[in-house]
C-alpha cells in the first residue's frame, strides 16, 4: 500500500514538473512571438515615403562658366535601421531628376537626367531639441541613369560653330556615385530633410564635370499611427 502511494506521489510530481515546464515553454514562446511582432512593428515604424524638390547641376567642369543649375524632383521610400545607441542606418530607393543647362553660343540648352538612386547613410541623433529628432546624415549614393533628354537641340549651334564643345547624352556614363550630407528633423509622423549630393563620377567622359544637387524633402511615416493604435 505504501509502495503504491509512493509510486502515485512520484507520478504526480513528474506530472506537475512536466506541466510547469510546459507552461514556462508556452510563456517563452509567447514572449518570443511578441518580440518578433514588436520588431516588425518597429521596422514599419521607421519606414517612410517622401517627395521633394531639388536644384541640380554640374560642378568642377572645364566649361563651368557656361553651366547653370536647374530645378528637378526626388521621391522614394526609405527606412531607419538602429545600429547602436543614437546611430541609425538610413537606406532606401529613390527616383531623382537631376537637370542642368548649358550655354552653347547664343542658345541655352537644358539637359534632364533621370536616376534610380540607392542611398546609404549613417544618421546620428543630435543632442538638441530632442522632441524634434534632429539627425545628422553622412553617407554615399549609388545612382543608375535610366534616361536623359535634351529640352532643345544643338543642331543650329553645331552648324554655326562645329568646334564648340557640347554635351552629348550618348556619351554620358550610365552609373553615378558620390557622397551625401544632410540634416533631418521629425515631428510626430512627419519628417523634413535637407540633403546635398556631390558626385564623384564624370557625367560625360569628355569633361571633368560631375553631378551635384541640393534637395528639400518632406516625408511621412505611414505605419506609426497604425502601430500605435
Amino acid at each position: 500500500m505504501k509502495k503504491a502511494k509512493r509510486v502515485l506521489l512520484i507520478i504526480m510530481l513528474l506530472f506537475s514538473k512536466f506541466f510547469a515546464f510546459s507552461q514556462i515553454h508556452q510563456v517563452d514562446t509567447m514572449i518570443f512571438s511578441a518580440l518578433d511582432k514588436t520588431k516588425l512593428q518597429f521596422f514599419l515604424d521607421d519606414t517612410y515615403v517622401f517627395g521633394g524638390y531639388n536644384t541640380a547641376g554640374v560642378y568642377y567642369s572645364n566649361h563651368f562658366r557656361d553651366l547653370e543649375y536647374r530645378p528637378g524632383f526626388v521621391f522614394g521610400v526609405e527606412q531607419y535601421v538602429p545600429l547602436s545607441g543614437k546611430i541609425f542606418l538610413s537606406t532606401g530607393i529613390n527616383v531623382s531628376k537631376r537637370s542642368f543647362s548649358f550655354s552653347a553660343g547664343a542658345q541655352d540648352v537644358q539637359i534632364n537626367n533621370l536616376y534610380i538612386d540607392l542611398p546609404v547613410s549613417a544618421a546620428f541623433e543630435l543632442p538638441v531639441l530632442r522632441s524634434m529628432d534632429f539627425r545628422l546624415l553622412i553617407g554615399a549614393n549609388f545612382g543608375i541613369r535610366t534616361d536623359s533628354s535634351i529640352r532643345d537641340n544643338y543642331n543650329t549651334v553645331m552648324d554655326d560653330a562645329p568646334d564648340l564643345f557640347v554635351y552629348d547624352i550618348n556619351d554620358f556614363h550610365s552609373v553615378d556615385f558620390g557622397w551625401t550630407f544632410g540634416l533631418s528633423s521629425e515631428y510626430k509622423n512627419v519628417i523634413v530633410r535637407f540633403r546635398t549630393y556631390s558626385g564623384l563620377v564624370k557625367l560625360d567622359h569628355k569633361d571633368q564635370g560631375m553631378m551635384s544637387s541640393l534637395n528639400f524633402e518632406i516625408g511621412y511615416f505611414l505605419f506609426r499611427t497604425i502601430n500605435n493604435k
